[in-house]
């Protein structure tokens, strides 16, 4: 399971996702953290460098690559191996 940082209250486009992975892979499992410290998980539905799609409590979301120009604003709890996506649409 990889941990997983979200910068807002919730997911919608424009949510920026930080992931404690280079990349990720179809079927791997997120653990998903809130800023208020909530937690679900997630499910990588499909993936390729230049997207994912993920699956949270039976919505889905399409992420890109997101390169982040302030750490704090994206709530970077990661780490230097951590790769940050925008969140695109809802599914």
């Amino acid at each position: 399971m990889l941990s997983a940082y979200i910068n807002e209250s919730d997911i919608r486009t424009g949510t920026v996702i930080s992931v404690v992975a280079k990349s990720v892979a179809p079927g791997q499992t997120l653990a998903l953290e809130y800023p208020n410290k909530s937690r679900v998980t997630g499910k990588v539905i499909s993936a390729s460098r230049n997207e994912f799609e993920m699956e949270i409590n039976s919505e889905a979301w399409r992420l890109r690559p997101h390169a982040p120009s302030d750490s704090a604003i994206h709530n970077d709890l990661s780490d230097k191996e951590a790769s940050f996506w925008t969140v695109q649409t809802k599914l």
